[in-house]
């Protein structure tokens, strides 16, 4: 699960080192074996809410490999936690990020977050996040990427803070990934924007979100007109607004006595739809994160969660271009849960929004999605494809009425 394509010489790179380095210590050779086997059983299907419920047990995945390898990682870890010598080393640090990555990966979202929770003491012990040990060693962004992830997994704040003051895309990039204006890219997130149900802090993090799209679709059609600087920009900005997108419902905790987490503002249905749709659209587009990794599948619990509080009997009271919210959202969760059991609550749902509106075909879709978060040559044939599922149900629908 990384950031694909614009790093693809550093990434290698990066890989031939981690697997070098795998080989020199037991921690680092089971962590990426735990890695490796919950990236094969997430893709075989192996979780136990895929399987016939009379053989599923208390376990969420089915796959021996990876659980002998997860023992034989916290084995290596308990190892290094026992040796003052070496329990706030860089190494041992590593370990403990390739656990969390497997378990993050299978969906032991609960379990990541104990392993979190340990880590984050460890980070206090060498001075914290923002301490030089730490912000300047390779392990700062595998504590991140983990944490965030397993944010999300979970749908709560982050544990830890990030290490550097947003800013915005400076001129020069912005420039560069701007589109002609003659461009349909000119209508990205227009219809978001407009829409008067949004916090202004959701509106901040959705242009934000918006550069990220249009350095996407520069890339894949320009890719010489980006350096290493800005690919290595972008990948900070994106980790950056996943970050803000799980944050900012939270107020700020005053006092010693508060929640950790402390209190959640007060937000529409539609926005939460939204905010959560973003999160997931960042995983499934900007990021790799397959329908049934254990990422995946809480994403999409966690957006059909959202869009189950947004009755569509009581929508009639808002503006109609809150059902271009939802059918987007819908979209969105389709593709992210193609496999899995919770696809056609999706697909069905977008049918009845169909009636709703009057939709009848995909041109006229397509060209509400542009006022989203929406590129025809990246989304365009596989959400055909999924308007076209809703609409052979609508005529199954109306056949037997």
């Amino acid at each position: 699960m990384t950031f694909p394509n614009e790093q693809r010489n550093c990434q290698r790179a990066e890989k031939e080192l981690m697997v070098k380095t795998a080989f020199t210590a037991p921690g680092s050779f089971f962590g990426l074996m735990s890695i490796c086997a919950a990236h094969r059983a997430v893709m075989a299907g192996r979780h136990s809410d895929l399987m016939d419920s009379s053989t599923s047990c208390h376990r969420v995945l089915h796959d021996p490999d990876y659980y002998i390898m997860k023992n034989n990682c916290i084995r290596a870890v308990n190892k290094k936690l026992s040796d003052p010598r070496v329990v706030l080393s860089d190494e041992t640090f590593d370990t403990i990020i390739n656990l969390l990555t497997s378990t993050l990966v299978v969906g032991l979202f609960g379990e990541a977050r104990i392993h979190l929770t340990g880590l984050k003491r460890m980070v206090e012990l060498r001075g914290g996040i923002a301490d030089d040990s730490i912000r300047c060693s390779s392990i700062l962004a595998g504590i991140l990427v983990a944490d965030v992830k397993c944010a999300s997994g979970l749908m709560v704040k982050p544990v830890f803070p990030l290490t550097w003051d947003t800013q915005p895309v400076p001129s020069d990039i912005q420039r560069r990934i701007a589109p002609l204006r003659s461009s349909v890219l000119n209508k990205l997130g227009a219809a978001l924007f407009a829409n008067t149900l949004l916090s202004f802090p959701l509106l901040k993090i959705l242009n934000v979100v918006r550069d990220l799209i249009l350095y996407t679709q520069v890339n894949n059609e320009k890719p010489t007109v980006l350096s290493p600087e800005d690919h290595h920009f972008f990948r900070l900005l994106n980790c950056e607004a996943e970050h803000q997108l799980l944050s900012y419902i939270y107020m700020e905790s005053e006092g010693d006595h508060t929640p950790p987490l402390g209190p959640i503002r007060n937000i529409h249905p539609i926005e939460a739809v939204t905010r959560t749709a973003c999160i997931c659209f960042l995983n499934y587009f900007m990021i790799v994160s397959p329908p049934s990794s254990g990422l995946g599948r809480a994403l999409t619990k966690h957006l059909k969660n959202a869009m189950s509080k947004c009755a569509l009997s009581q929508l009639s009271q808002l503006p109609q271009e809150n059902y271009g919210v939802l059918a987007w959202a819908l979209f969105i969760g389709a593709q992210g849960s193609a496999g899995q059991i919770e696809r056609p609550w999706f697909v069905e749902r977008l049918s009845r929004i169909a009636i709703i509106c009057g939709w009848r075909n995909w041109e006229k879709v397509s060209s509400i999605l542009w006022e989203y978060f929406y590129v025809s040559n990246t989304h365009g044939p596989v959400w055909k494809s999924i308007w076209d599922e809703a609409m052979d149900g609508l005529v199954v629908e109306e056949i037997e009425s």
